[in-house]
């Protein structure tokens, strides 16, 4: 994976970290043969998968190359633009991504919408991502979509799952545009190797810029669906409150921990919420104190570990996380590696986590999501932060995979997001078989759960 994770790989060192067996001496994997086996399995996970449902966040990404708009943005006076400008040129300087709220230059939107990229616009927001991953690769996926723009609308995926009035699964083909959209979101991307303003990038990355706070969506139609066939159903996909207005934010959280524990009450199995950046200090550890004992699984970058939890081995890190928080199952993802810690089967896992690794990986080559995600050529593999799996001493199982890594990808949007919807395809299918395991990877399999 590339880009997205907002962090650097670990020195792959064991030392300082918690008693693990095995050792960090266990066989070594052909991560280059593993994920070719697996690109050919795809397709029938997808075919295999039960629908996943998302939500609920939905926007226009407007996609930006910031080489080439920081030398306008540079010279321009008003006081919002300076500080944006310098925030953007202060982590290109660290290879940092993440988002910004940008709430004191209202001419911001008119001065970056022509920069757009000619194919730059496209649908944004965590569970419109996750959702659009899926449907490419022909999985299904059901997206709450509320009211929604003609913009956004029109880049929508045709196989997109969008209830209908009916109370059946149409497309966006059914929904009448609301007259007002949402603010977009701007993605101005920065490439490792390329000169800009004399700072050259180490690391290949994307700032997600935002000039308006808004609200979850609101698909009373989605809600009443999932109460009626979450049988069926397995996992499904929460956003984070991350954008809401800063009043409305303990309401959020009210109603994403209604949402989870209805999910879960209809039928799934796997409720998993993918964290992001918040404007505001204490906003992430207040969703996590509401929402870890609710959902079954939280997912988060490398970066938005350390800030949670300071440290440099990501083991420790996450093993104290999901204990303060009482997280069934945390989820890492970094440029080089994901890592989980969690009470299920590691065979399962290792190839959630592979799958996720291989869809952000093939997306960054590719520049969208990929219809049949293959190991992109010139990836590399590096050192691993923690054996492929392990133990710790309360008996939750540690999994770690190496992903593909590209320093120069086509574009680094949403890889976080399809990441996490590769690992959700494995954990939606009933009765999963690890498939890595049986091909030969030294990863011991526990009988799957039924």
């Amino acid at each position: 994976m590339v880009g997205d994770s907002d962090g650097k790989s670990d020195t792959g060192k064991c030392e300082g970290m918690l008693a693990m067996t095995p050792s960090c001496e266990s066989q070594p994997i052909d991560w280059s043969a593993t994920y070719g086996r697996l690109a050919g399995a795809v397709p029938d996970l997808a075919a295999a998968a039960t629908p996943i449902v998302t939500g609920f966040e939905v926007c226009l990404d407007r996609i930006i190359d910031l080489h080439a708009v920081a030398p306008s943005l540079s010279l321009l006076d008003e006081p919002g633009a300076r500080g944006l400008f310098a925030e953007l040129m202060a982590r290109v300087q660290r290879g940092r991504g993440g988002e910004l709220l940008v709430s004191d230059w209202p001419d911001g939107p008119a001065f970056l919408d022509p920069a757009t990229l000619p194919d730059g616009i496209a649908i944004g927001g965590t569970s419109a991502q996750a959702a659009w991953t899926l449907a490419e690769m022909g999985a299904p996926a059901v997206l709450a979509l509320g009211d929604a723009g003609s913009d956004e609308l029109s880049v929508l995926h045709p196989g997109i799952g969008i209830v209908t009035a009916a109370g059946l699964l149409g497309s966006s083909l059914d929904r009448r545009p609301s007259p007002t959209g949402k603010p977009a979101h701007y993605i101005l991307e920065y490439t490792a190797g390329r000169p800009l303003l004399g700072i050259t990038p180490e690391r290949s990355t994307r700032i997600i810029v935002r000039f308006a706070d808004e609200e979850l969506q609101t698909d009373a139609l989605f809600d009443a669906w999932i109460t009626a066939h979450g049988h069926r159903l397995r996992a499904g996909l929460l956003s984070s409150p991350n954008t809401v207005p800063f009043g409305e934010f303990p309401a959020a959280l009210d109603r994403l921990t209604t949402t989870a524990r209805a999910w879960r009450r209809a039928g799934l199995v796997e409720v998993h919420l993918e964290l992001a950046a918040f404007p505001w200090p204490g906003a992430c550890e207040a969703t996590l104190e509401r929402l870890g004992p609710e959902v079954t699984s939280i997912g988060l970058n490398q970066n938005e570990l350390g800030a949670l939890v300071p440290g440099d081995h990501p083991v420790a890190q996450a093993d104290e996380l999901s204990r303060r928080y009482g997280i069934g199952r945390l989820v890492v993802h970094a440029d080089g590696w994901a890592l989980a810690i969690t009470h299920g089967d590691p065979a399962i896992e290792f190839d959630a986590l592979a799958t996720g690794c291989l869809v952000a990986a093939a997306r960054a080559a590719a520049g969208e999501p990929p219809n049949r995600p293959r190991l992109p050529l010139g990836a590399r593999f590096g050192s691993l932060p923690a054996p492929s799996v392990g133990r710790l001493a309360d008996g939750r199982s540690v999994v770690c995979v190496a992903a593909p890594y590209l320093s120069n990808p086509r574009s680094t949007v949403g890889l976080g997001d399809s990441f996490a919807a590769g690992s959700l395809l494995v954990h939606s299918i009933p009765d999963y078989r690890p498939r890595l395991t049986a091909a030969g990877s030294p990863i011991p399999s526990a009988p799957p759960e039924r």
